[in-house]
Order: C-alpha cells, then sequence, then structure tokens
C-alpha cells in the first residue's frame, strides 16, 4: 500500500503503536538531554493512547522531559466534558509525573480571540523555529468525518493558510468557538502522526489517500510537514474502503 500508512486490528492496536513512538522519541531526546516537544488532540482514539501511556509506558518513558502543547481547545472551562485539556488530565496527566512547568494548555475558559494571541506568544517562547514558525517534534492529530483536523473545518479553509500561529474555529454546526493551531504552525512540524479509527472516516480517508477529485476540500488533505515526514495510523475500520 502506502509506506506512510499503517494499519492495525483495532483503535486499541492502533494507538498502542503510536504509544511505541513516543517512547522511541523520548528515549532518543534523553539521551541526548533534550525535551520532546508534543501537541496532542482530544477525541475518543487520544483517549486510548493517554490510557495505555499511563498504564504500558508509565516506567519506561522519561517523563521529565515531555513537554506537552494542545493542537486545539474548546472554548469552555477545563472542568467541562467537553475541554480537550480535561480529558487529558483524566486519562493521562494525573497519573503521571509531568512537571506543572512543562503542561502549557490552552485556556479555553477565556476570550478566544485572546487566547489565541496569548497561546501564540507561548509557542513562541517555548519553541525553537522553522521557517518563521515555531517548531513540535510531534503533532498528534486526528480526523473528523467531515475532515477537518484541529478545529480547521472544510468551510474556513483559510486557516489552513494564516499568517497567524493560532487562530479562532468555529464549528459549522454548533456555531462553538475553538482554539486552534493553524496550518502553517501544524506543517511546521519534524513529524505528524494522524490517529484515525472507525468506519465513519473510511469515505474521507479514501478520498484523501486516494488523492481523488474532491481530496482538497478537506483540511486534513492540506497537512504535511517541512520534512514531508507524516504518517497515517489507522485501524482496519477505518481503512475498510481502501
Amino acid at each position: 500500500m502506502y509506506e506512510n500508512l499503517h494499519v492495525f486490528d483495532s483503535p486499541y492496536d492502533t494507538a498502542h503503536a503510536v504509544a511505541e513512538i513516543i517512547l522511541e522519541k523520548a528515549k532518543e531526546k534523553h539521551k541526548l538531554s533534550l525535551p520532546l516537544n508534543i501537541a496532542v488532540s482530544g477525541g475518543n482514539t487520544p483517549k486510548i493512547l493517554f490510557t495505555i501511556l499511563t498504564t504500558d509506558f508509565s516506567e519506561s518513558i522519561p517523563w521529565n522531559i515531555i513537554r506537552l502543547f494542545w493542537v486545539d481547545e474548546r472554548c469552555v472551562p477545563p472542568t467541562h466534558p467537553d475541554s480537550n485539556f480535561g480529558m487529558t488530565y483524566e486519562s493521562l496527566l494525573k497519573h503521571l509525573p509531568i512537571h506543572d512547568t512543562n503542561i502549557f494548555r490552552m485556556d479555553g475558559e477565556i476570550n478566544p480571540e485572546k487566547e489565541a494571541i496569548r497561546y501564540q506568544k507561548v509557542l513562541e517562547k517555548e519553541l525553537p523555529t522553522n521557517n518563521g514558525f515555531p517548531q513540535f517534534d510531534l503533532i498528534l492529530l486526528g480526523m473528523g468525518d467531515d475532515g477537518h483536523t484541529a478545529s480547521i473545518f472544510p468551510n474556513d479553509l483559510s486557516l489552513l493558510k494564516s499568517p497567524e500561529l493560532v487562530s479562532v474555529g468555529i464549528h459549522p454546526t454548533t456555531g462553538q468557538k475553538r482554539i486552534t493551531l493553524t496550518g502553517q504552525t501544524i506543517n511546521q512540524a519534524k513529524e505528524i502522526i494522524f490517529l484515525i479509527t472507525g468506519n465513519s472516516k473510511a469515505d474521507v480517508l479514501r478520498q484523501i489517500i486516494h488523492h481523488e477529485p474532491t481530496f482538497e476540500k478537506y483540511p486534513a488533505a492540506f497537512i504535511h510537514t517541512n520534512s514531508g515526514n507524516v504518517e497515517f495510523y489507522i485501524d482496519k475500520a477505518a481503512a475498510s474502503q481502501f
């Protein structure tokens, strides 16, 4: 098939494979006495990944060098059920020795436009730069049934090429505002991993992977890295239309 496409039997197996990659990268950085800067996403499959990390990898990953950032956040308090940070805290952070100074959450509870500006300054301060943009070591992305990724939706593709590092996306159905990394910020990452599971993603994923005529309307199709290192980790259900 495609060398950057990795298919596993189940969501658990898919997430476990990504956990192995995080372990490998963390060990490499630890040997060099460098931090590992990761931007994480919300969703059901990342929740599985976080649970695996706390159970199977709690002793093997050098957590002191892990620095966590967020790809996007809903405009709700961290205690709200919709909060990406809240999910990450409950399934990952409260179980592991990651110091508060290595956690850089998006503040969903404040004015989203102001928070986008604040978070941009955080990225500029905390990350190395590449092509004038902050550079993550690893960004973990999901994809919605509509082909959106981060909080960049098909009705607002301008966020893919925005000169801003962080911006405000609006959910096309609910109208909910969300803080999100922009496409150009995401694309500077050293590596991007799409973690995608479920039958509901199969149709859009097929269009993107095969570059079908309709694929460019999906935000996920525009994501690449400066080094071209984008990997798709998916389960058999998501790959069912290949």
